[in-house]
């Protein structure tokens, strides 16, 4: 049998129905829901960790100092950042805190934070109201941290800040003030010099 001319053409014909329409949509949005949770898996199979505020990570250490009878002021909250930092980064090979430290006079320093508890000059800092919410994991090591370095002396932990290589290049060469590089932090603990 012979074709006509009708029977050759393509359909060119194009009619919407809502109902493959939203059958297609549902596709893939599941396929993006099964996408998203292997990453997840993934993320928390490797514990890949966040990156927090030095506002939250304060927030934290603040509190952790006030429940563990250890007075804390704005100076140092500012060596404990640190340290939570290179230890931390150490430890997980990670970096906890996304703000940057920079090399004032008593040691390092993230001005954001430091501008905010300024308020309270050399006083005890208060209990904050805020939470803030870790891994189990990341507290852990944060606890770690802070049990090793806030039980020392204020005076104790500027001096320990000024003898590492992170300050001390930076506030020596650069001058006060100066950006003290992440990879400066991470490479300096990650040699296992920081005591």
């Amino acid at each position: 049998m012979a074709k006509t001319e009708s029977q050759n053409k393509p359909n060119t014909e194009f009619t919407f129905n809502p109902e493959v329409h939203k059958a297609k949509e549902n596709k893939k949005n599941k396929a993006n829901i099964k996408r998203i949770s292997r990453i997840l898996y993934i993320c928390n199979e490797r514990a890949v960790s966040l990156m927090f505020s030095a506002h939250n990570v304060a927030i934290y250490i603040i509190n952790w100092c006030l429940d563990h009878n250890v007075q804390i002021t704005n100076l140092k909250l500012q060596k404990l950042l640190y340290f939570v930092q290179g230890e931390y980064s150490k430890t997980k090979g990670s970096r906890l805190i996304a703000d940057d430290f920079y090399a004032w006079q008593l040691g390092p320093v993230v001005p954001t934070v430091y501008a905010e508890y300024s308020i309270f000059s050399s006083s005890v800092l208060p209990i904050q109201k805020q939470s803030v919410s870790f891994s189990s994991g990341d507290i852990e090591v944060i606890d770690t941290i802070l049990q090793r370095y806030a039980y020392q002396t204020t005076w104790g932990l500027v001096e320990l800040s000024h003898q590492q290589d992170p300050w001390k290049y930076h506030h020596e060469i650069f001058g006060d003030k100066a950006l003290i590089p992440y990879k400066s932090i991470v490479d300096y603990f990650g040699k296992g010099e920081a005591s």
